[in-house]
C-alpha cells in the first residue's frame, strides 16, 4: 500500500507542474510570430534497389512436321507460242557539235611575188588508226637583187604525213617527208670592175635545187606511268642537189627505260648511223654508234642522274680522229622551294653532222672538202628555275664547253657566192642564256630570251658567222575572241665574216668584216569571220632593214602576205 501511495503522489506532482507550465507558455485567443523554411531545391534520394534480371526461358522446340507431298497433275491448254520480233528502238541521238573540223586550207598572196599555199588534215574520230598529212608551198618570184629580174628567186614545197596504230599498250607510228628548197646563188661580190676589152654580161647566177626525204617506222609504249618503257625507230633520210651532192643515210634509234620504284629508274639509249655522202672531191663512208646508260634517284627534293655516253665513230677521213670515246654524265636537280629550283650538270658528247645538217643551217653551202663531227669533251652547265607569280616564269643558266672540230662557214674565195666549210681544233664556248615568260592578262603574253656568247678558238682567228648575242621578244595579244596579234621581234649581232684581203702582219690572217647586226619585226593578224572561216596577214622585216645573215646574202625588204583560211 505504502508503494502505491508513492506513486499516485509522484504522478501527481507531475501532473499539476505540467499544468503550470501550460498556463505560462501559452496564452489563449493570442497570435504569435512563428518561422517556416521552405527548400525548393531538396533532392531527394532513394536508396539503390538490387534487380535480380532473368533470362527468358528458352521456349520448347516444335517437333518436325514431316514430308509433306503435293500431287501435281499435267494440265495441257491448247493455245500457241507468242512469237516475238525484237526491233531497234527508233531515237536520233544529237551530235553535240564541238565546233572542231579535220582540215584547213590557206591561201594567201604577197609582194615579190609570193604565192602561199597549204593544206592539212588529220583523223579527228577516236579509232586504232590515226593519220594527219600537210601539203605547204610558198615561193618568191623577185628577190632582193632587182637589178636583174629573177636572179635571186626562191621557192619552198613540203609534203609531209604521219600515221599511228594503237594496239592495248604499244603504238605503231610511221612518218614521210619529202622537200624541196630552190635557191639562186646570188650573193657574189659584186664589186669587182668588168675590163673593158672583155666581153662580159655579167655575172651568172647558177640556180640550185636541194631535195630532202625522211621516213622513219618505229613503236613505243603507251602506258608512260609502267615499270618499263620502250621506243624504237628505224630512219632513212636522203638528200640531193643540183650539183654532185648526195647523201644516203640509214639508222635506228632506241631507248629502253626500267623504274623498279617511284624514286629509282634507269634508260639505255642506242643510236646507229651508216651515211654514204658523195661530193665533188670525196666519196665517203661514215658509221656512227652511240650507247648511253644511265640512272636517276628521287630523294625527297633532290633528283641524281649519274650515267656514261660511250661513242665509236668510225669517218673515211683522217681528220676526223675515229675512235672509241667516253665521256661522263652527271646531272642533279633541287627544288629549294615551291617556287624555285637549281640544277646542275657535267657531261659530254660526240654530235653527229652530215651535209645534210649543214645545208639546213645555211642553203649556200657549195662543195666541202671533209665532214666533221663535233665533239664535246667537257661540258659544265648549272642553271635556275623560278614562278614569282601565277604570271611570272623566269630561267637563267650558264654553259661551258669544251670543244673540237666547231664548225663555221666561211665565203669560198674561189666562188664568193658559195660558202665552205672550216673547223676549229679546239674551242671553249661560254653560253649565257635567259628567258621570262609574262602573263599579264589572258589576252595577253610577253616572252623574251637572251643568249650571249664567247668564243676562245685555236686556229680561227673568229667565230666567223657565228652571233655574239641574241635577243628575242614575242608578243600575243587577243583583244577578244576572233581577234588575235602577235608581234615578233628577233635582233642578231657580233657576225663577222671572212674577206678575202689577205693582212700580213706578225702571222698571216684574214681580212674580218663585221656585219650589221640583223633586226627582223614581224607582224601576225588572223580575224575569225565564222567558225570555218577566217582571214590573215603577215609581214616581215617591218623596219625595212637591210639584213644579210650570210656575207653578199641581203635579204627582201617589207615582206607581206595576206590571205584567207578555211576549215572544213
Amino acid at each position: 500500500m505504502k508503494r502505491i501511495f508513492n506513486l499516485l503522489t509522484i504522478l501527481g506532482v507531475f501532473c499539476v507542474g505540467l499544468a503550470s507550465l501550460q498556463a505560462q507558455t501559452t496564452q489563449k485567443g493570442s497570435v504569435q510570430d512563428q518561422e517556416f523554411i521552405i527548400q525548393k531545391d531538396r533532392v531527394i534520394q532513394l536508396p539503390k534497389k538490387l534487380r535480380s534480371l532473368e533470362k527468358m526461358p528458352s521456349l520448347p522446340q516444335p517437333k518436325a512436321l514431316g514430308t509433306l507431298e503435293f500431287p501435281v497433275a499435267p494440265f495441257f491448254l491448247a493455245i500457241p507460242a507468242a512469237e516475238i520480233t525484237p526491233e531497234p528502238a527508233q531515237k536520233e541521238w544529237e551530235k553535240p557539235n564541238l565546233e572542231t573540223y579535220p582540215g584547213l586550207v590557206r591561201v594567201g598572196y604577197g609582194n615579190y611575188l609570193s604565192p602561199l599555199l597549204e593544206g592539212r588534215y588529220q583523223s579527228s574520230q577516236a579509232e586504232d588508226w590515226q593519220y594527219s598529212g600537210k601539203l605547204f608551198h610558198q615561193s618568191f618570184g623577185k628577190g632582193p637583187v632587182t637589178w636583174m629580174e629573177e636572179e635571186s628567186k626562191e621557192s619552198h614545197t613540203e609534203l609531209a604525213g604521219q600515221g599511228s596504230y594503237f594496239l592495248s599498250n604499244t603504238e605503231l607510228y610511221s612518218s614521210l617527208s619529202l622537200r624541196r628548197d630552190a635557191y639562186r646563188y646570188y650573193g657574189e661580190d659584186l664589186g669587182f670592175v668588168i675590163p673593158p676589152t672583155m666581153d662580159f654580161g655579167g655575172p651568172v647566177f647558177d640556180p640550185n635545187r636541194q631535195l630532202q626525204g625522211s621516213f622513219k617506222l618505229g613503236i613505243r609504249d603507251l602506258e608512260k606511268v609502267g615499270r618499263i618503257g620502250y621506243e624504237a625507230a628505224l630512219v632513212l633520210n636522203g638528200f640531193k642537189d643540183s650539183f654532185a651532192a648526195r647523201e644516203q643515210e640509214l639508222g635506228f634509234q632506241g631507248k629502253g627505260t626500267y623504274s623498279p620504284s617511284k624514286d629509282l629508274s634507269g634508260s639505255l639509249a642506242l643510236s646507229y648511223f651508216t651515211t654514204d655522202t658523195q661530193d665533188r672531191d670525196y666519196d665517203l663512208k661514215r658509221n656512227y654508234l652511240a650507247l648511253r646508260p644511265e640512272g636517276t634517284y628521287h630523294w625527297g627534293d633532290f633528283s641524281f642522274t649519274a650515267g656514261l655516253v660511250l661513242v665509236a665513230a668510225n669517218d673515211s677521213i683522217e681528220a676526223s680522229n675515229s675512235g672509241l670515246r667516253l665521256f661522263p654524265v652527271i646531272k642533279s636537280r633541287y627544288q629549294i622551294g615551291e617556287n624555285l629550283s637549281v640544277n646542275a650538270a657535267i657531261t659530254g658528247d660526240v654530235k653527229r653532222n652530215t651535209y645534210r645538217s649543214f645545208v639546213q643551217e645555211n642553203p649556200f653551202l657549195g662543195p666541202s672538202e671533209q665532214l666533221l663531227n663535233t665533239v664535246t669533251k667537257l661540258s659544265i652547265a648549272a642553271g635556275v628555275e623560278g614562278i614569282v607569280s601565277d604570271k611570272l616564269v623566269y630561267r637563267a643558266g650558264i654553259d661551258l664547253r669544251r670543244q673540237s672540230n666547231l664548225h663555221f662557214f666561211v665565203n669560198s674565195v674561189a666562188d664568193t657566192s658559195r660558202f665552205e666549210l672550216v673547223y676549229d681544233q679546239e674551242a671553249t664556248v661560254f653560253q649565257f642564256n635567259s628567258s621570262v615568260e609574262l602573263s599579264l592578262t589572258e589576252k595577253y603574253i610577253l616572252t623574251t630570251q637572251v643568249d650571249l656568247f664567247h668564243y676562245s678558238l685555236s686556229n680561227q682567228q673568229v667565230a666567223w658567222h657565228r652571233p655574239t648575242w641574241i635577243l628575242q621578244l614575242n608578243n600575243r595579244y587577243s583583244p577578244f575572241k576572233k581577234l588575235n596579234l602577235q608581234a615578233n621581234l628577233q635582233v642578231m649581232g657580233g657576225l663577222q665574216a671572212r674577206g678575202f684581203d689577205v693582212l700580213y702582219t706578225s702571222s698571216v690572217e684574214a681580212e674580218v668584216i663585221k656585219l650589221p647586226a640583223l633586226v627582223d619585226l614581224q607582224l601576225n593578224l588572223d580575224y575569225a569571220i565564222s567558225s570555218r572561216l577566217s582571214v590573215f596577214a603577215t609581214g616581215s622585216n617591218i623596219l625595212n632593214r637591210s639584213n644579210a645573215r650570210w656575207m653578199n646574202y641581203p635579204v627582201r625588204g617589207i615582206q607581206g602576205v595576206g590571205g584567207i583560211s578555211f576549215k572544213f
